[in-house]
């Protein structure tokens, strides 16, 4: 009872009061005029028309300041004060006292706190509304994607190191095919449904935006990882179970989310960061078949787990993919993930860890080279000119003239140079066949091209991951390794099987 007595007057007083300074205003105010009210029985009949100038100012100023609020507090006073010269009319009249203008002064001073009040209150309401519409979705009327920024640019600056802020990006899957087949208003059918669903998970320490066409946003505030990522289980879970309540059966079983996340400081270090490793884990969910959730891996922290020994190795590895990830933001998530389906693949194999280690750099830095080539290549959107074409199939011998610092590397020269090898023996820079082109780069070369099918690029659409499996099919015994295109199809069906959890077991 008590508790929802407290939770009533915080609700009162955030909806009235901006700030504690305006509520500490309000009871100056009250406090000045409950003390003039009782002097001012005691005074001469100068100082209380005085007085009662002073208390009609302050109520004006009440009305104007806190509208409602500030108008019944002075009814309050009107009624006591009101009362009380009605009983000194009645049963204790003072000849020398004018009691008309009195009347008509209280009256008027009534009248004038009603209407300043009211219009304050209007424009009040005006003012609010306003300002949620400029911060809200029309659609969904969840917060929209303006205030995602001012909010999320407001919370890093105000938390310390030992805050945490956790970004969840939830994307509904096939949202365009929906909008086509369908028409837009089941798109937007679709996308009210899912914001109600998820008000549904969103307490005091989160807020929901809607963060892009078909996907929102939450702000997790004061979790760790572990209870991030079970917060966004919950989140899936409670789509799955609630979903059958906003959309029709047919509807309802075709429609999944994928989301994706990252963490404050913890993982990310910086706002850009954290929005940028979050749509990477989500891309990274819907490449593994959608219907999933994932949480973003930091790839330094993984090279740091595994190679403590080799602190000049780790400074360069990490200056050469804050190089990628300058150039091209497209290329850094690319190599991401490459490393994680290489290492995907060896530990299917079984290969041993120092042989994983070494995918795992090489997957990163396989396109490396591709920082020596110009922008207008690599984003070109028409077909490339054989010159051009030339000058990208450079970039491996570019990459390992880059990589020569790190030649006491195990294999991983090795395997980047020759990652475009064919298994017939067509491919490049040296034409190498079958089993005469390393295993790591047997390996780069399916997953590699696996990505880059699945990935949408500016000069064709994407693959869906089954036409993807069958081109791999298509070209195993040519272009890639028969073996390893099976085991890879095996691993990545696998993955796809589990909605949770995509960790680079390294």
């Amino acid at each position: 009872m008590e508790t929802s007595l407290l939770k009533k007057y915080h609700k009162l007083i955030k909806e009235h009061f901006e700030s504690r300074t305006q509520l500490v205003e309000l009871a100056i105010c009250y406090i000045v005029f409950i003390i003039t009210f009782l002097i001012k029985n005691r005074c001469s009949l100068e100082q209380k028309s005085m007085i009662s100038q002073i208390q009609g100012f302050i109520a004006m100023y009440m009305a104007f300041r806190f509208s409602i609020v500030g108008m019944f507090l002075y009814y309050i006073i009107f009624l006591i004060d009101g009362g009380l010269l009605l009983h000194n009319f009645i049963f204790n009249r003072d000849l020398s006292y004018n009691y008309p203008l009195s009347f008509l002064f209280f009256s008027l001073t009534l009248f004038w706190v009603t209407i300043v009040g009211v219009i304050s209150y209007r424009q009040e309401r005006y003012r609010k509304e306003t300002q949620r519409l400029a911060i809200t979705d029309e659609l969904t009327e969840v917060y929209n994607k303006r205030y995602f920024y001012i909010t999320l640019e407001s919370e890093l600056k105000n938390s310390s190191s030992a805050n945490s802020l956790g970004l969840i990006l939830i994307d509904v899957d096939n949202f365009t095919m929906y909008n086509d087949l369908y028409g837009h208003n089941c798109g937007d059918r679709i996308l009210k449904g899912t914001a109600a669903i998820l008000k549904n998970v969103v307490g005091e320490k989160e807020m929901l935006f809607r963060f892009e066409e078909d996907g929102f946003a939450i702000l997790a505030k004061d979790r760790d990882i572990k209870s991030l990522e079970e917060y966004a289980k919950y989140i899936h879970d409670t789509y799955e179970k609630l979903k059958e309540k906003y959309y029709d059966e047919n509807l309802a079983k075709k429609l999944t989310i994928s989301i994706g996340m990252s963490i404050y400081p913890r993982i990310s270090s910086n706002m850009e960061d954290l929005i940028s490793h979050a749509n990477a884990a989500l891309y990274q969910a819907k490449n593994m078949g959608e219907d999933k959730v994932n949480l973003y891996q930091d790839i330094m922290m993984l090279i740091h787990k595994n190679v403590k020994s080799d602190q000049q190795m780790i400074g360069m590895l990490k200056g050469l993919l804050s190089t990628i990830n300058a150039k091209d933001k497209y290329t850094f998530g690319h190599c991401e993930r490459v490393s994680s389906y290489a290492v995907m693949v060896g530990e299917a194999m079984g290969l041993d860890k120092q042989e994983l280690q070494t995918l795992l750099h090489a997957g990163l830095l396989h396109d490396i080279g591709k920082i020596e080539l110009p922008k207008s290549v690599l984003n070109k959107t028409a077909c490339l000119s054989e010159e051009e074409i030339k000058t990208v199939n450079e970039h491996p011998i570019l990459s390992a003239h880059i990589l020569e610092p790190l030649s006491n590397t195990g294999n991983l020269i090795d395997y980047v140079i020759h990652h475009h090898e064919r298994y017939d023996g067509k491919g490049y820079p040296d034409g190498l066949k079958g089993e005469e082109i390393s295993i790591g780069a047997r390996i780069l070369c399916v997953v590699d091209c696996f990505d880059a099918m699945v990935s949408e690029r500016p000069y064709r659409r994407s693959m869906t991951i089954e036409e993807a499996i069958i081109e791999l099919k298509r070209c195993a015994g040519t272009q890639f390794d028969p073996k390893i295109v099976q085991i890879f199809i095996d691993a990545l069906r696998n993955k796809m099987s589990v909605k949770y959890d995509y960790k680079i077991g390294v």
